[in-house]
């Protein structure tokens, strides 16, 4: 049997092994898995101790929060994402990641609606059926592992974004965005700049980072040098220009390539959205890149489908944990109907 001496045990390790991590490097992936398998642990382990001692009225609350209220606000976050996307569209026009929003409110209203359909009526011969049943324990799993991971991703991207940055780096990177006009920097890109005119100091030099688009008249790079030499005092030789990334990871892997050539062992500071700041950490650890991200401010309204991008593309990275995640549920599904 599952002791509580067992759940504290398994929580005290959880806590050691994360703050560990996050001491060794804070930009690891394995970072938002570890905190909130934490957490959850010992969000278990606070019920059991009030169980343990007494204190109903805390258990009842826990359990209530986490059994009902959860589901509930996931649920009602459904609604709230089909909103956003409408919103999205009407403001940016439509695109593949403007309707990720919406599509996934959608989807989790469709998939509580289901299996509100499927749990009421299990004595139809539809709800016997092995098959259906089968894809509503995978679509089920999905929600577990998907909400799970999801929500240690956003948890922990909000938590790094205020563990404390140093006060030198030898490179501030600034990350380029799309262009207005093909020349010109939009207010998301001037936001960038503008956090990383507050980050420097004398002695530190800026990395304007970005290739030329297809349809862009002159680089990212060079937009961002131009708005720095015409608004700040910034002298003209602190500013670096790296004009062939087309990537994000392309972006930091040759702004350190020249960092390397001016500066031995340099640290680096690279400014984006404040949604990018941890998957654009995680890629500058993969490159061997040392330092820290800076996020700047984003419209409210374009958050919940940035977030969901940085989420997908995270889970690339993640792919060998649903791939063991669901072998093991189709292998239990099949060992059942044997």
């Amino acid at each position: 049997m599952f002791s509580a001496v067992s759940l504290y045990t398994i929580t005290l390790v959880l806590i050691i092994t994360c703050a560990f991590s996050m001491w060794r490097d804070n930009r690891s992936l394995l970072n938002p898995l570890l905190f909130m398998a934490a957490v959850f642990f010992s969000y278990l382990s606070i019920a059991s101790l009030a169980s343990e001692n007494g204190f109903e009225a805390t258990y009842t609350t826990l359990f209530v929060a986490a059994f009902i209220g959860g589901p509930l606000l996931v649920f009602l976050s459904g609604f709230f994402l089909i909103y956003n996307g409408i919103v999205l569209l009407r403001r940016e026009g439509f695109s593949k990641a403007n309707v990720l929003s919406g599509a996934l409110g959608l989807i989790i209203i469709v998939f509580y609606v289901l299996a509100y359909i499927i749990q009421t009526s299990r004595a139809t011969a539809v709800a016997q059926s092995p098959l259906l049943n089968s894809l509503f324990i995978l679509a089920f799993s999905s929600y577990l592992i998907f909400g799970f991971a999801f929500l240690a991703f956003m948890l922990y991207s909000i938590l790094y974004a205020f563990i404390p940055k140093r006060k030198h780096y030898d490179f501030i990177i600034i990350h380029g965005a799309g262009l207005l006009g093909g020349e010109c920097v939009t207010p998301l890109l001037q936001r960038r700049i503008e956090k990383a005119v507050q980050a420097w100091r004398p002695g530190m030099r800026i990395i304007a980072s970005g290739g030329q688009g297809a349809d862009e008249k002159v680089s990212e790079a060079r937009a961002i040098a131009n708005f720095l030499y015409e608004h700040t005092d910034i002298p003209h030789d602190a500013i670096l220009l790296e004009e062939r990334s087309t990537t994000t990871r392309e972006n930091l892997l040759y702004s350190k390539e020249l960092g390397e050539k001016l500066v031995d062992n340099p640290r680096f500071l690279f400014v984006t959205n404040g949604y990018h700041v941890f998957r654009t950490s995680a890629y500058a650890r993969s490159v061997g890149m040392k330092g820290d991200g800076l996020g700047c401010t984003t419209a409210r309204y374009y958050i919940p489908s940035a977030f969901i991008r940085e989420f997908v593309a995270v889970c690339v990275r993640w792919k060998w944990l649903f791939i063991v995640y669901y072998a093991i549920i189709i292998l239990g599904l099949l060992i059942s109907y044997l």
